[in-house]
C-alpha cells in the first residue's frame, strides 16, 4: 500500500502540533508501507527523513523572526498550495489520498475525483475549536464541512473532537475513526526526575484564543496572591502574545513571571523536566499533545475539562477553563506538597506511555485499509 499525504508543515519549520503529528506518525507508518509527503516550500527541510518527502514550490517566501520563528502570508499560502494540486501530473500510484485539517481539504478532494483514490481526512482542530467558540469564520467552516463530506473516511483525534464534527458539521458516525495522538521517543527515554521543588509553573503552546492564555494568567494572580514564592513561565508564540504580556505586566508582580518565545525541543524538554506543574486552560482543546509530553517529563499536569486527551486520562487535575480560582488552588497545592507532586508526576508518567505513535500508525492502517 501507498498514500499521498497532503500535509503542511514539517519540522524543522513547523508552528504547532500538525508538523510533530506529521513527523511521528508518518515516522512510524513509513515501516509499514509506501509514504510521499507533500508539503508547501515555506521554510528549512532537514536532509533526511524516513519518508518521501515533496516540497512544491508556491511562491511565497517564509520570514524568519527572533527564537527562530517563521511568519508568511498564511490564508494566501494555503490558496496558492491547494491550487498547486490543480495541474498535479501523479501521486505516484498511491493507494490512498490523507489530508490535514481545512487547509489540504481542497487538493484532497480534486486528487480523490482526478485519481479515483479513497480520501481520508484527519481533523485535528476545527474553526470552533480555533475562535474558542466566539465568531468563527464561516468560509473556514465550510471547507471543513466539504471536506469531511467528500471524505471516504474521517479520523478525529479525540471523542471529544469526534462529538463536534457530528453536531456541528452533521458527519455521520460511522465515518469517524477516533486515533489518538502519540508522545515522542525523547519524552519516553528520560531519566528518572526528582520531585525537589522549583517553585515554577509552566504555560507552554500557541498563545491564542483556543488554549486560554488569559485565564493562566488570572489564575497565575490568584496563585501568587496565596503563596508569593511561584514563579510562572510562558513559552510559545501566538497572536494574543502581546495582549499576553500586557495582561501579566498590569497584574503580576514583578520577576514572577517570564516569557521565551518560540522554543525548539531541547528547550522543551528543560523546561518540562524542571516546572513543578504544566497548565492547560484550552477553552477548546481537540487533543492537547504538550499534556503527554509534560507528564512524559514527570511533570504534573493540569489541565481543562474541554481538553480532549483529558478523557483517557486519570492522572491529571481538571477544571473548568473559566474556574481559575480552582486552577490556582491546584498551582498551589502541587507547589507546596511534595507528596501530591511526585504522586501525580510518577503516575501521570507511567499513565502517557499508552500514548505510543506506533499504536496511533497501527490505528490509522486500519482505517486505510478500511476504505
Amino acid at each position: 500500500m501507498k498514500v499521498a499525504v497532503i500535509g503542511w508543515e514539517l519540522p524543522p519549520a513547523f508552528s504547532g502540533g500538525l508538523g510533530i503529528h506529521t513527523f511521528n506518525l508518518f515516522g512510524e507508518l513509513s515501516k509499514m508501507i509506501d509514504v510521499d509527503i507533500y508539503v508547501p516550500r515555506l521554510g528549512p527541510l532537514y536532509d533526511y527523513y524516513p519518508f518521501k518527502v515533496k516540497a512544491m514550490e508556491i511562491g511565497v517566501h517564509a520570514k524568519y523572526g527572533a527564537y527562530g520563528s517563521i511568519s508568511y502570508d498564511f490564508y494566501d499560502a494555503v490558496e496558492r498550495y491547494n491550487r498547486a494540486f490543480d495541474k498535479i501530473g501523479s501521486i505516484n500510484g498511491a493507494d490512498v489520498v490523507h489530508c490535514h485539517d481545512w487547509i489540504t481539504f481542497k487538493a484532497g478532494i480534486k486528487i480523490k475525483e482526478r485519481f479515483r483514490v479513497p480520501l481520508i481526512v484527519t481533523v485535528h482542530s476545527t474553526e470552533m475549536d480555533r475562535s474558542g467558540g466566539f465568531y468563527p469564520q464561516k468560509w473556514i467552516m465550510d471547507i471543513e464541512r466539504e471536506g469531511m463530506k467528500e471524505a471516504d473516511r474521517v479520523i478525529a483525534v479525540s471523542h471529544y473532537t469526534k462529538r463536534m464534527i457530528i453536531d456541528t458539521y452533521g458527519i455521520p458516525a460511522e465515518k469517524i475513526f477516533v486515533v489518538n495522538n502519540g508522545v515522542g521517543k525523547h519524552f519516553l527515554e528520560l531519566p528518572p526526575r526528582n520531585y525537589r521543588s522549583t517553585g515554577k509553573v509552566l504555560y507552554f503552546g500557541r498563545i491564542t484564543t483556543q488554549k486560554g492564555p488569559e485565564f493562566f494568567i488570572e489564575a497565575a494572580y490568584k496563585a501568587i496572591s496565596i503563596y508569593p514564592k511561584i514563579k510562572f513561565v510562558i513559552a510559545g508564540t501566538g497572536d494574543l502574545l502581546n495582549k499576553t504580556k500586557e495582561e501579566a505586566e498590569s497584574t503580576l508582580p514583578n520577576g514572577s513571571y517570564k516569557f521565551t518565545g518560540f522554543i525548539d525541543l531541547n528547550e522543551a524538554l528543560e523546561l518540562y523536566r524542571s516546572s513543578d506543574a504544566f497548565v492547560l486552560p484550552a477553552v477548546s482543546e481537540p487533543f492537547g499533545i504538550t499534556v503527554l509530553e509534560s507528564m512524559s517529563s514527570g511533570t504534573p499536569a493540569i489541565i481543562s475539562k474541554t481538553t480532549g486527551v483529558g478523557e483517557s486520562l486519570r492522572n491529571v487535575l481538571k477544571a473548568d477553563f473559566w474556574d481559575t480560582d480552582m486552577i490556582a488552588e491546584y498551582i498551589v497545592g502541587i507547589v507546596k506538597y511534595s507528596g501530591l507532586r511526585s504522586t501525580l508526576g510518577k503516575e501521570g508518567e507511567l499513565e502517557s506511555r499508552r500514548f505510543t505513535w506506533q499504536r496511533a500508525a497501527d490505528e490509522t492502517l486500519k482505517v486505510y485499509r478500511s476504505a
